[in-house]
């Protein structure tokens, strides 16, 4: 477990950056565009998402999965992504003008031509960055990550300033694509990979393909507010309801976010070594939701506050948006390692069979919402959508990996009460300010510093298993600390 501790830090560490300048990217574009540019930039990145779902067809999830990946199953998983990606690019750039006239937007037009030219570059920088994965090199991994996020940051906010608008996004993410391409030759040079072969091809698609179409249900699901507040109701409340997105995700991005990169070639390798999956998937749970059930329900508090820093007051009415999210977001916690844990189980095909059966009467209940109630209504289908999805996936997940509800309960139960712990001290703030939720910068920044505080104290006390790991990472500072303290005395 120790390489699996050493890669959730390293992971952590580049999420950290990446957020780190995601966010100070959104704050800045915020600024410099309207929610209608935003708005439209998102329709257009809604669709591309789709698109890509089907490009990769698993290709990436081939090397990761396989026993025995050489540089010859690479090189199949680049053949097929490569041919894929080639055939999707000019799909989507003979599309655009159609696209464009549905929505209303010329501008979507050459800003989908723009996005298909990123299409021709992944192939080159996918199955590398899943070598990298499998092989846990997480350290090179990083600085691909970041280095494509700094790239794409940079483009943004410069095109953003000389005046490209919504266009911005669009070369940014060619710029960012590139980026990838570069870095990851850098990290690791095996320009071998690059040469065509067909041979394990079946396998390949035999994994890929109900991996594509599962992933590819999932994120038009994922992305149909997108899609229908945009034809009812016009790119601004797209961006409001996207920017609201954004900040509600928060949570996850910092938290899983950093384990989703470990937690297939975690149970890939438990599988390969004959080892129990029940027992680190009830672990998983219970590291997941201790920190992301207080993350999350903070955020929900200090929405405003969080939303004047990171996006300025013309974006307030995304307020209620962000709370609604992010409440929603606390039910997620297993969503994460459905896929892993069910690729590693064998049962591959239970997860598009448990999409078939939950997502049709959720994009129902979105839909009707978009229709009759605008974006908060959109919002609110998720306290409802998000527990049928999740009881779902768990019953298929128990049929492969059989636990106790016992031990399912109990690794939530110190989550919870740390969450509660979490919540005291920003309640107390809203509670002597005496304006409901609606708190000012420095009542924020209270209100967030005191749940913190809460929430290292309930772990500490509690001593969750994720303690030892906090007591872990701050060992070493607090040794170094102890030493100077001891030679200034001297």
């Amino acid at each position: 477990m120790s390489l699996v501790k050493r890669a959730v830090l390293l992971v952590s560490g580049e999420r950290y950056l990446v957020l780190s300048i995601t966010l100070c990217q959104t704050a800045l574009v915020s600024r410099l565009l309207t929610p209608e540019q935003v708005g439209l930039s998102m329709i257009g990145v809604a669709l591309v998402q789709v698109v890509d779902g089907l490009r990769d067809f698993g290709t990436t999830n081939y090397i990761i999965h396989e026993p025995t990946t050489s540089q010859q199953s690479a090189r199949t998983a680049f053949t097929v992504l490569l041919a894929l990606s080639a055939f999707f690019a000019v799909a989507l750039y003979a599309s655009a003008g159609l696209w464009a006239q549905a929505y209303g937007q010329p501008l979507l037009g050459p800003y989908l031509r723009v996005l298909s030219l990123s299409f021709l570059l992944v192939p080159f920088s996918g199955p590398l960055m899943a070598l990298m994965r499998r092989d846990f090199q997480f350290a090179a991994l990083m600085w691909v990550n970041v280095g494509t996020c700094l790239t794409y940051a940079v483009a943004l906010v410069g095109l953003a300033l000389l005046g490209f608008g919504a266009m911005s996004f669009a070369w940014a993410m060619v710029a960012s694509a590139a980026a990838a391409v570069g870095l990851s030759l850098a990290v690791r040079p095996e320009p071998g990979i690059f040469r065509p072969s067909l041979q394990g091809w079946r396998t390949a698609l035999a994994i890929g393909g109900c991996s594509s179409v599962t992933t590819l249900l999932n994120r038009a699901y994922d992305l149909l507010p997108i899609f229908l507040l945009g034809r009812v109701s016009g790119p601004d409340l797209v961006g409001l309801y996207g920017r609201a997105q954004v900040v509600s995700q928060l949570p996850d991005k910092m938290i899983l976010g950093s384990l989703g990169a470990v937690i297939l070639p975690m149970f890939a390798a438990d599988r390969r070594d004959g080892r129990a999956l029940a027992p680190t998937y009830i672990a998983s749970i219970g590291n997941i939701t201790v920190v992301l059930w207080p993350v999350a329900l903070l955020l929900a508090l200090i929405a405003q506050p969080v939303v004047l820093v990171l996006l300025g007051a013309q974006w307030l009415a995304s307020v209620p948006i962000v709370q609604v999210l992010a409440l929603a977001s606390m039910l997620t916690f297993p969503a994460m390692l459905t896929y892993p844990v069910l690729l590693a189980s064998g049962g591959l095909r239970d997860t598009l069979t448990a999409s078939l059966i939950s997502l049709p009467p959720s994009a129902a209940l979105i839909a009707a919402a978009a229709a009759s109630g605008g974006p908060l209504a959109v919002a609110a289908t998720q306290l409802v959508t998000v527990p049928l999805q999740v009881g779902i996936a768990l019953w298929f997940i128990r049929r492969r990996v059989p636990f106790s509800l016992a031990a399912f309960v109990g690794a939530l139960r110190i989550s919870a009460l740390v969450t509660v712990a979490t919540a005291l001290p920003p309640l107390a703030v809203v509670a002597l300010a005496g304006r409901g939720f609606a708190l000012t910068i420095p009542e924020g920044v209270l209100a967030g510093c005191g749940g913190a505080a809460a929430w290292l104290v309930a772990m500490l006390l509690l001593d969750h298993p994720v303690a030892g790991h906090v007591r872990e990472t701050f060992r070493p500072v607090i040794v170094g600390l102890r030493a100077r303290a001891v030679r200034a005395v001297r």
